[in-house]
């Protein structure tokens, strides 16, 4: 799905706070944007997403696929939902080595993404109390294993991927 679902589907669960809640978009490119989240809370989160080239028309399909989702400090002003997509390059034309496919996630992905979210904003900007629930079966099976291709995987060449040894503060 789209950043246009993404912001659907936010605004949708983001209605319940009395504060105006915004969901924005920084592209990997964005050098000072990227710089200024830096020293934000984030959410990470990984999941099962399907790429398109557009390039070469080549699909394929990750359980490896990673979002960043940024949210404001406890000093800062709230409202503001930065969202960071990973891509992976193409193995048919990833040639350049600059080009990324954004990761295209299920709506339920999304959704059950930004509803954690939502719970988190409660938690750190609004105090609500935080509640113990019991693991689902399904979510101790999400730990999905496959395949991974580092060299094409932009978060392990940044050093955020959960697949790569060498960690760097994304």
């Amino acid at each position: 799905m789209s950043f246009i679902e993404w912001r659907t589907l936010f605004d949708d669960i983001f209605d319940g706070y009395s504060d105006e809640w915004t969901l924005t978009y920084v592209h990997r490119n964005d050098k000072i944007q990227n710089q200024n989240l830096e020293n934000k809370r984030r959410m990470e989160r990984t999941g099962y997403a399907k790429f398109y080239c557009s390039k070469c028309w080549n699909s394929w399909a990750s359980a490896k696929a990673k979002v960043f989702l940024y949210y404001p400090n406890t000093n800062e002003p709230l409202g503001r939902i930065t969202l960071r997509f990973f891509g992976q390059q193409c193995r048919k034309c990833s040639r350049n080595k600059i080009y990324f496919v954004n990761p295209e996630f299920d709506e339920d992905w999304i959704e059950s993404t930004l509803e954690k979210l939502y719970e988190r904003i409660g938690w750190f900007c609004y105090g609500k109390e935080r509640l113990t629930k019991p693991i689902k079966n399904d979510q101790q099976a999400s730990n999905i294993a496959g395949p991974h291709e580092k060299a094409l995987c932009e978060a392990c060449q940044l050093g955020c991927c959960d697949q790569t040894s060498i960690k760097k503060n994304c």
